[in-house]
């Protein structure tokens, strides 16, 4: 069974045993009424806060994060190599637009305008582009530093001199 099935089987099992536990609520519910109106209020309005809560936990399959602050725009094929999870790191020019602070969550857009992904900015360093390691190269997708650089010079026009961003993503949501 793939991974994907899996959890939507599990979140619906979820979703099952908390609609059970709403319909056993309700079962009890007359003997609530003896508490008074304001204590029903507080004591209900909570349980609904509760039950809200787990059911939004359930879909999502995480506690939400809230709106994305920003939104970073990919090439086709580094926007495809973080959708797919070969590539976790990006590599970014500093002079541009603002990036995204780390524990942000960003969009993740290609440069044809589409959304691909929504992203929480774990690490954020400069470097120069010739102290770009193996490792950090093999992380944003390249298979060695010298391939990176090859291939920015060549798409962007980027020299060994250029500050670039190494941008650490992490997936946030459960949207494939």
């Amino acid at each position: 069974m793939s991974r994907n099935l899996r959890q939507l089987l599990f979140r619906s099992v979820l979703l099952f045993l908390l609609s059970m536990i709403l319909v056993a609520g309700f079962y009890f519910h007359s003997s609530f009424y003896q508490i008074g109106l304001y204590s029903l209020l507080l004591v209900g309005g909570f349980v609904t806060f509760l039950v809200i809560g787990a059911a939004r936990l359930i879909v999502a399959g995480e506690l939400p994060r809230g709106r994305p602050r920003g939104e970073l725009t990919f090439s086709l094929e580094a926007g495809d190599l973080l959708q797919r999870g070969v590539a976790s790191v990006v590599v970014v020019p500093v002079e541009g637009p603002v990036h995204a602070l780390v524990g942000q969550v960003v969009r993740g857009r290609f440069e044809t305008g589409p959304e691909f992904g929504r992203y929480l900015v774990r690490d954020a360093a400069r470097k120069f582009l010739s102290d770009v390691t193996d490792e950090d190269a093999r992380a944003a997708g390249w298979r060695t530093a010298e391939d990176l650089r090859k291939g920015e010079r060549g798409r962007r026009g980027w020299r060994p001199t250029d500050v670039v961003v190494l941008l650490r993503l992490e997936r946030v949501g459960a949207r494939s």
